[in-house]
Formats: C-alpha cells, sequence, structure tokens
C-alpha cells in the first residue's frame, strides 16, 4: 500500500505524538509499504525522531506550522497539497489529530482517496482546551472518515453513537525494556527521585505537582523532583521554583533528552499529573521499566494505564494539590510497596507490545484501503 501520513508540525518536535507519528511510519516501511509524510513545515524542517530513508516528506512551506492558517494561507495550500497528493497517489491517508484531519478532508475533496482520522488524546481535552462548538464541528467532520482510531476503546463513550461503527482501538506500541527501575533503593549519595516525563504545558499541569512536592519536601528531605521535557511553562514554573524554599535546589528541569530510559531506570517513582491524555507514551514507558506511578484518578488515559494500588495510585479528581499530595506522599514513604508495585508495572506493559500493535494498524490501514 500507499500511505501518506498528515500532521502539522514536525519540526523539532519531541513530544509524543510526533514520536508515535514517525514509529508508525518506519514500521510500515519495514513491512514493505509505500510511506510519505505531508506537514505544514518549512522547507528546512527536520524531524526530532529519525525517519527511515525511504519516507517521503512533502513540506507545504506555506504560512506558519504553529498558527492557525488565515483565509489566504489556505487557499495558497490547496494547490500544493492537491499537488503532493495527486503526485504519491495514496491507497489511504492517515491524519493525525482534528485538525488536519478537517484540513485535508477540504483540500482533497473529490479526489476519491479514503481518510483517517488519528485521535491522539481523549475527547475530554473539550473540558480544558477547547469549546463546545469545536467539539461539535470534529465530530462532525468525523462522520466523512473512513474509520477513527482512537487509543482505548472505552473512549469510543465521549463519541455520538453515530460515529460508534466507525472507532476502532489503536493502542500505541510499548517497547519492552531491558533495564528497570529500583524503585525502593536509594541511589548512591542516599537520594529518591520524583520523575515526571513530558511537555511543560497547560496540558500536563506541572504547576500542581510543585505544589504537591512542595507540601511533602519537609516531610521526605532525602527525596528530589526531576522533571524532563520543555515547553512554553518553563519561564513559569522556573519562577515557582526560584521563589520556594522547599524547592529550590530539590526540583530539576533538565529539559529534553534522546536517552529518556535512563532518567527511568534512575527513579524511584513517576508522576503524571495531566488534565487528560489519549495513551500517555511516558507513564507507559515509566511502568514498562518498572516504575510504580502516579496520576489523577480523572485524568482520561491515565486512569486507563496505572491499575489503582496495583502498578501505582490514582489521586482523587483531577488538578487537587492535597489529593496529589496523599498520593504521592503514601508511596514515598512505603519502599517496600513500591518494590512490588514496580514488579506489577513491568507485567502490565505486555499487552502493548509492539508487534501486535503494529498488527492492528496495518489491519486497520488494509480495511480503510479496500
Amino acid at each position: 500500500m500507499r500511505l501518506l501520513f498528515v500532521a502539522r508540525a514536525m519540526h523539532g518536535m519531541a513530544g509524543g505524538l510526533e514520536r508515535m507519528i514517525v514509529t508508525i511510519m518506519n514500521e510500515m516501511v519495514g513491512r514493505g509499504h509505500e510511506v510519505a509524510l505531508l506537514s505544514w513545515d518549512r522547507e528546512d524542517a527536520e524531524a526530532f525522531y529519525p525517519m527511515a530513508s525511504e519516507i517521503r516528506w512533502y513540506k507545504l512551506h506555506t504560512g506558519d506550522a504553529a498558527r492557525k492558517a488565515n483565509v489566504l494561507t489556505r487557499l495558497q495550500r490547496v494547490p500544493k497539497i492537491r499537488r503532493s497528493v495527486s503526485q504519491f497517489s495514496p491507497h489511504v491517508i492517515i491524519c493525525f489529530q482534528g485538525g488536519p484531519f478537517r484540513a485535508i478532508l477540504s483540500y482533497t475533496a473529490g479526489m476519491g482517496i479514503p481518510l483517517i482520522a488519528a485521535e491522539r488524546t481523549a475527547p475530554t481535552l473539550y473540558e480544558y482546551a477547547n469549546s463546545a462548538w469545536g467539539k461539535r464541528k470534529e465530530h462532525f467532520s468525523f462522520r466523512f472518515a473512513k474509520r477513527i482510531t482512537v487509543q482505548f476503546d472505552r473512549y469510543r463513550e465521549y463519541y455520538p453513537k453515530a460515529l460508534h461503527k466507525l472507532i476502532v482501538e489503536t493502542p500505541n506500541p510499548v517497547l519492552e525494556a531491558h533495564d528497570f527501575a529500583v524503585p525502593g533503593a536509594a541511589n548512591e549519595q542516599g537520594r529518591f527521585t520524583l520523575l515526571s516525563v513530558g511537555r511543560l504545558s497547560y496540558q500536563k499541569n506541572y504547576q500542581v505537582l510543585l505544589q504537591a512536592f512542595a507540601s511533602l519536601a519537609d516531610r521526605f528531605v532525602d527525596w528530589d523532583l526531576k522533571i524532563v521535557g520543555e515547553g512554553e511553562d518553563r519561564t513559569s514554573l522556573k519562577e515557582m521554583i526560584d521563589g520556594s524554599p522547599n524547592l529550590r535546589g530539590r526540583v530539576f528541569l533538565t529539559g529534553t533528552t534522546s536517552d529518556v530510559a535512563s532518567a527511568y531506570v534512575s527513579s524511584n517513582l513517576f508522576c503524571l499529573p495531566s488534565r487528560w491524555e489519549g495513551f500517555p507514551n511516558a507513564l507507559a514507558e515509566a511502568l514498562a521499566h518498572g516504575l510504580p506511578s502516579v496520576g489523577y484518578g480523572d485524568c482520561a488515559g491515565v486512569r486507563d494505564l496505572i491499575e489503582h494500588g496495583g502498578t501505582g495510585s490514582l489521586a482523587d479528581g483531577n488538578g487537587s494539590c492535597e489529593s496529589l499530595s496523599k498520593a504521592l506522599g503514601d508511596l514515598m514513604a512505603d519502599h517496600t510497596r513500591r518494590t512490588k508495585m514496580g514488579n506489577n508495572a513491568r507485567l502490565s506493559m505486555r499487552r502493548y507490545l509492539p508487534s501486535a500493535c503494529f498488527d492492528r494498524w496495518e489491519h486497520v490501514l488494509k480495511q480503510a484501503a479496500n
């Protein structure tokens, strides 16, 4: 098959979405399919994650990929997109997230190419980051998709019943770890590490994690907090750290890394305080590396991966500093429990081994193409 993947922007993007797009494309190349990528990026764009050399990358180089396009820019994109699509002649187009899907739906009108709407977040995001009108608009456009991929089957309950027959579950693949954390043991300096990995953004809600850690710092003087990632909230988070004696010298914003596995292995507990997720890759990877984990019980995606009391702890609600502090404190205080949960966590992620997940993706692509 000829498969065309579409994303808004890929240049230098180190997020879970971009990594998953590249991972799936590389796998499909390895399975003998012709693969191309279409994005709104400039001609000099470079992907953060390594892409197979066989992948063609069509870069629109029209407008700013990071901003919503005006009417003129959209009109300028029409001939470029239709020309690129005609040149590659895909059997199916896979659009990651709603915005690119709606754009390609209009840009390729009349070309007769089936489209897949690849959702990478739970629809609960509309409770925080979008409008009711945006939700209705997206769900209406999805009626024209050949398939809608979601990361957990229960997410279909968030969609109108008219869409249920189009929805298929395609969870993200989770690589099997070869090195594992030792959650109950301090490092050579006698210290323990609470780890989080994610974009420094509104979605991840790191402000509440800093507040929760500050409330625990005096009780757990041998614990540090490490946050791996970059984003627009770095400045405000740094100001919070510098302004609190309970955080200065105890919280570290390390930026992005190409060796995140080392961070998992050298930590003792993981926390993802997100407001919403889809399939949180960092959380899945932490669990696969044997890290017991904490998140909010009302956060879609987080509650789907953490088994409360088995592989970690789910704090009550979504966004409460008090409930997060309690969940973290209970596990920070219990080395034996963390060790047991870490062993359970390793086993729990085997259901997402890459081979099975890629088989499912390939099956969905073949169905849509046919």
